[in-house]
């Protein structure tokens, strides 16, 4: 049987620890829950999570499984700084409306930054519904747009930000006479993945 060894702070312990919280906040799912999941109890769960216990490689992984990630996801160190160039970023232009989709960041499983760019009159491809839980932050930098999710719709314009629900269909569109741009957020659950 392996047993947990109190840490005296070490960096990697301090580390995996922040991960890991990080990781259950994003699910926003309790130290109680995780423990459940993990089989890892909710004290220790919490020594960890402050880089006070060194755990054993089985209860590593238990919490990984926990979290619905690999090991690999909460031991590897970020690097301090992770940057696209201007005109890096993937891009993608819709043939028929000419939306183009700029793909700027995933920060974490299940979130992602894109900014988009909505000629006038354009309406976007209808989006299949999200897993339940995801929301998706939409922040108008200029012009028009309406957001429809299911038969409900919201008229966002510059400086305007939102967030709604996407385990509907959805889909936007620009109904002003110039060029919409916004940034969207993007965030599903990752749990039981």
């Amino acid at each position: 049987m392996q047993t947990e060894t109190p840490s005296s702070g070490s960096d990697s312990d301090l580390q995996f620890g922040l991960a890991v919280r990080a990781r259950r906040a994003q699910l926003a799912i309790t130290l109680d829950q995780l423990a459940q999941a993990s089989g890892v109890t909710s004290g220790a769960l919490s020594r960890v999570e402050r880089g006070l216990l060194s755990v054993s490689l089985r209860n590593a992984m238990a919490i990984a499984r926990g979290l619905g990630c690999e090991l690999s996801d909460l031991i590897q160190s970020p690097a301090a700084a992770q940057i696209t160039r201007a005109g890096e970023h993937p891009r993608f232009v819709h043939e028929d409306t000419g939306i183009v989709r700029l793909a700027l960041a995933r920060p974490l499983p299940g979130l992602e930054l894109l900014h988009y760019e909505v000629p006038p009159g354009q309406v976007s491809s209808h989006f299949a519904p999200h897993r339940p839980g995801t929301r998706e932050v939409f922040y108008v930098e200029s012009g028009t747009l309406r957001v429809w999710t299911g038969a409900d719709s919201v008229l966002l314009q510059a400086g305007d930000s939102a967030q709604l629900v996407m385990d509907t269909e959805h889909h936007f569109a620009n109904e002003g006479d110039a060029a919409a741009r916004f940034i969207l957020l993007v965030a599903a659950p990752v749990h039981g993945t």
